[in-house]
């Protein structure tokens, strides 16, 4: 578990005009048609791409979506789309143009394209958007997938790895500091979370810690209903200069339910390989990673093993049960041994690589806080935030981990 200050919303709608860049010129007589295609990975609810500048405005909302203007005099028409909303990542991850004559020029990174109508010509323009960033290589998914990581859970777990966009249809978004903070957007997607700083949190629907917990595994099964399937998420980082790779892979559940309870708990396990070969592996345990050599590791077919401990969802590297400290902040960083500790003998259901998707991870990170606040027994409410792990040092700088 890893903590931060919170950061800032607002809801994104992006804008595309199309605009007559020269003067147009030529047959006029049936015209020319630009379509525009909208594709979006994934399909969001609720949100809408606005596009203006011939014709009436119109907007896409699902992917796959399309409009076609039609009866265009031959010339050069310059279509632009202008992004997101301001406070959100830019997910435009490529811009194609369908164009018989050819003459159609494209920049992705401007969002950009100049088309020349000539002979009444259809030209078909399709912006994409991944909110996650681009797709990886095939390369770099096989590589996640050979060292994708066992999960052995605990006796009595009620939460697996859940998928991002899943959580977020159980969530609404605030501003301002939980548990009093102002809706912000109703039905959040990956693609208007704000990047910029301000303080905001996902707050789930029907519950909270402190109110209503006994709710979060009735969730937890509408959810598992919903999408059977348990998501991981990769992500990996290269340090040329050492010949290293480290696939970090990333568990989001939905809630923590130990001495702390929290909202949203992202955990991770990340693989260190030297010039091919696995050096070890980092085990996310509370407040820090702990690092094991690879020999030392518990291996299933070649894919490390880790065991979850029931309710805070560390890893561990051995079976067993752990004694542990939590920290928190009020007034002042304080740290404390629990007197619960961490059982991850794994007794529970095994989450083998084939029992579960396996999904790249990337895109901007969400500046604000991934659930509605934290708990600690005894203490009450604490000023730390869920951050997501894209702001973490350890998604950065994995390395670090590896000792010297």
């Amino acid at each position: 578990m890893k903590f931060s200050l919170p950061g800032l919303v607002r809801v994104a709608v992006a804008a595309v005009s199309l605009g007559v860049a020269a003067s147009a010129a030529g047959s006029v007589e049936g015209g020319g048609s630009i379509v525009v295609r909208l594709v979006t990975d994934p399909t969001p609810a609720g949100v809408a791409w606005a596009y203006s500048g011939v014709g009436q405005a119109f907007q896409l909302r699902a992917s796959g979506g399309s409009k076609t203007i039609s009866g265009l005099a031959d010339g050069t028409y310059r279509l632009v789309e202008t992004g997101a909303a301001a406070g959100q990542a830019a997910t435009l991850t490529s811009l194609t143009c369908a164009d018989p004559s050819g003459d159609t020029t494209r920049d992705t990174a401007s969002a950009t394209a100049t088309v020349v109508l000539t002979g009444g010509e259809t030209v078909t323009c399709t912006f994409s958007h991944r909110a996650l960033g681009p797709r990886p290589a095939a390369s770099a998914v096989q590589l996640a997938a050979k060292y994708a990581p066992v999960l052995r859970l605990a006796t009595g777990e009620h939460y697996r790895p859940l998928r991002l966009e899943d959580y977020l249809t159980k969530a609404v978004l605030r501003t301002g500091s939980p548990p009093h903070g102002t809706l912000s957007q109703a039905q959040p997607t990956l693609f208007s979370l704000p990047v910029t700083s301000a303080a905001t949190y996902f707050d789930i629907r029907g519950a909270e810690p402190n109110l209503h917990a006994a709710n979060y595994p009735l969730i937890e099964q509408q959810l598992e209903q919903a999408r059977p399937r348990p998501t991981v998420y990769f992500h990996l980082a290269y340090q040329p200069a050492a010949g290293r790779v480290a696939i970090e892979y990333w568990f989001l559940y939905l809630y923590n339910d130990f001495y702390d309870d929290h909202e949203a708990d992202w955990e991770g396990i990340t693989v260190v390989l030297e010039n091919g070969a696995p050096l070890g592996a980092a085990y996310s345990q509370h407040q820090g990673r702990r690092w094991m050599a690879w020999p030392a590791l518990s291996k299933v077919a070649g894919h490390p093993v880790a065991f979850v401990a029931k309710g805070s969802h560390a890893e561990y590297p051995k079976a067993g049960r752990y004694s542990i400290r939590v920290c928190w902040t009020q007034y002042g960083r304080h740290c404390s041994p629990t007197p619960k500790v961490d059982d991850a003998r794994g007794g529970g259901s095994t989450l083998t690589p084939t029992a579960y998707d396996l999904q790249s991870f990337g895109g901007t990170g969400y500046t604000g806080s991934w659930g509605s606040g934290n708990y600690v027994l005894g203490i009450g409410l604490t000023k730390d935030r869920i951050t997501d792990p894209r702001r973490r040092a350890e998604y950065s700088n994995p390395f670090a981990a590896v000792p010297p």
